[in-house]
């Protein structure tokens, strides 16, 4: 009997030491900095195919500019287009097209995990809706990472 309740109370104090050991080495998420790069609506003629989506190399992001930029010189507005990818990767979310204004979308957050990064996307109707066919997007830099990114 002896033998049994020593047992036990090994077995329950290695449970309890080991569900320690896991709190202790759990990693807590991460929120990431980020740098606007621009954000605003594509409209006139030049718009884009939605996505949320990871640039991660200059001939990626040159072809974006050139979609950006096919009517309207979209990227004469963003604070910067020449991107370091070996330090930097660029976030891109861009909407559907709306038939009206007073629509953005919105990167809220980028969270690194253990195992992967958190893009967090809002899509909303502000409320200015003119008649002006527009394409909402915001674009982002963040420290470049080899973790998969995931959008919600």
């Amino acid at each position: 009997m002896k033998k049994i309740v020593f047992f036990l109370l090994c077995s329950v104090f290695f449970i309890l030491n080991s569900c320690q050991d896991d709190e202790q080495n759990a990693v807590a998420p991460v929120p990431m900095n980020f740098s606007l790069i621009g954000k605003g609506n594509f409209y006139g003629g030049t718009y884009v195919t939605p996505q949320n989506s990871v640039i991660t190399n200059t001939a990626d992001w040159n072809n974006f500019l050139a979609q950006a930029d096919a009517t309207n010189n979209v990227s004469g507005s963003f604070t910067e287009t020449n991107i370091n990818f070996n330090q930097f990767m660029i976030l891109v979310a861009v909407d559907q097209v709306q038939n009206s204004g007073g629509h953005s979308i919105d990167i809220m957050t980028a969270v690194e995990h253990p195992l992967n990064i958190t893009v967090e996307v809002d899509k909303l109707l502000i409320g200015d809706a003119t008649t002006v066919i527009t394409q909402p997007y915001h674009i982002v830099k963040i420290q470049k990472s080899t973790k998969p990114v995931i959008f919600q």
